[in-house]
């Protein structure tokens, strides 16, 4: 091959080379040129901070450049009102120093100057009713706080420092913001004051030293992973006012051993109470309906569970690992057990009525299968017979007449049909009232 030929390939090859190079080089370049180009419904505002406009032409703030240095947020941009900061909106700013939030905004999102780690300057105003998971963790201006706990907004508690063995959250306080108590290794007890409505994700996650806890009155939601890995909390009292126990709430709560639930709650969430092995008493309201998946995960020391008739479905590992656990009574004929031969375990006898959906698992996966009797006329399974039950039959026997009722549950006709003659009328309620009558006498 002549010379000539050889050096144009070679400069060919290299005129490549450098291509590629050029290529790669700038590649982070439009990667960071494109993470801040504007979407169709997202728009800058004085050079550093985006925004969105939401249904109700209110402006949330979304994001901002990694240059932002000041963040004045203004109260409205083209006369729309600034309302929230959303999640990760200045997480990471490493450059930021001060930050002026307006008297308009009520909530601030998850993360939302999350490690900021030159942030000394804030401004909060009282306005804010609703803060998310750490969002002022990493910055200097929450490390630089007074000792006891950080409160801002509308009585929001953001942070905690202090080094006593007892944590004592002033009356008045309407919320634990996401984090605030996180991995306190000193913390032993907390007093919660009956003002606070919502208790946030990771609250009091980590505090490894925390033995009791009691949830007062007032309290309407425990976030996700609330007390997760509190591996010395004993007891934790829950007050009925709580609707809402987020997932993974006492996962691996090592130590816990008995707790009520509220009787609101519709819900156990996901991995609530996963890895809790000194748990071994839990009573189920009969408010509940669902049972998520690993809910009891690796709970060796229950040994017996009552699902009521409200509950429509078990998941996924719900009692997987569960390997104490001796009787699983389930009333709902109907219930929903995904079909999953890890979700009871092998050890537990299977109490429910004939022909059920938990007859039906029972044999699938060739459990010990205990016909379920109800007591006659014990319609709330309560375990006596009272004007409740009475009140309960002659609500079945109208809504059936009425058609609202198409279909009596096994359950009801099995233990509400006192004279045996295959229905559900006036003369089971009326015979429901005599024997209560004669308990009240003494004479049954």
């Amino acid at each position: 091959m002549p010379a000539l030929n050889i050096k144009k390939i070679g400069i060919r090859i290299i005129c490549v080379v450098i291509s590629i190079l050029m290529s790669l080089w700038m590649l982070p370049l439009s990667m960071y040129a494109e993470a801040f180009a504007e979407s169709s419904d997202e728009f800058l505002f004085n050079g550093n901070i985006y925004y969105q406009i939401n249904e109700f032409n209110e402006v949330m703030i979304t994001r901002s450049r990694a240059s932002v240095t000041e963040a004045v947020i203004p109260c409205e941009i083209d006369g729309m009102i600034v309302t929230e900061i959303k999640n990760s909106a200045f997480q990471g700013k490493t450059r930021l120093t001060k930050v002026v939030i307006p008297e308009t905004v009520v909530n601030i999102g998850d993360y939302a100057f999350y490690q900021c780690t030159r942030l000394e300057e804030i401004f909060i105003p009282d306005s804010v009713d609703s803060i998310g998971w750490n969002v002022f963790k990493g910055t200097p201006w929450l490390q630089n706080q007074p000792e006891g706990c950080v409160i801002v907004g509308k009585g929001i508690v953001i942070g905690y420092r202090g080094e006593s063995e007892h944590a004592a959250i002033p009356y008045g306080v309407t919320a634990i913001a996401g984090g605030t108590f996180e991995n306190a290794k000193n913390i032993m007890s907390v007093d919660i004051p009956e003002t606070v409505c919502d208790i946030g994700g990771l609250a009091f996650s980590g505090c490894s030293r925390l033995t009791e806890c009691v949830i007062p009155d007032g309290v309407r939601t425990i976030g996700a992973y609330a007390f997760n890995w509190c591996k010395a909390l004993q007891v934790v009292s829950i007050a009925d006012s709580v609707e809402t126990i987020g997932d993974h709430a006492f996962l691996g709560c090592s130590s816990l051993i008995s707790l009520k639930l509220p009787n609101k709650l519709a819900i156990i969430e996901t991995a609530t109470f996963l890895g809790c092995t000194s748990l071994s008493k839990m009573v189920i309201p009969e408010s509940v309906r669902d049972i998520r998946s690993q809910a009891f995960m690796e709970c060796i020391s229950l040994n017996e569970i009552t699902l009521s008739r409200s509950v429509e479905s078990v998941g996924e590992d719900a009692f997987k690992g569960c390997s104490g656990l001796q009787k699983l009574t389930v009333y709902n004929e109907n219930c929903k057990i995904v079909d999953s031969e890890q979700t009871i375990e092998p050890c537990a006898a299977i109490c429910a009525l004939n022909k059920s959906s938990a007859q039906s698992y029972a044999q699938r996966y060739d459990r010990l299968f205990v016909p379920l009797v109800p007591l006659a006329g014990d319609m709330d399974q309560n375990g006596d017979i009272d004007i409740s039950d009475a009140t309960y039959l002659l609500s079945l026997y109208a809504n059936t007449c009425a058609g609202n009722i198409k279909h009596i549950s096994i359950f009801d006709m099995t233990a509400g049909d006192m004279n045996v003659n295959g229905e559900i009328d006036i003369g089971d309620a009326t015979i429901v009232l005599r024997i209560y009558a004669w308990q009240c006498a003494g004479l049954a």
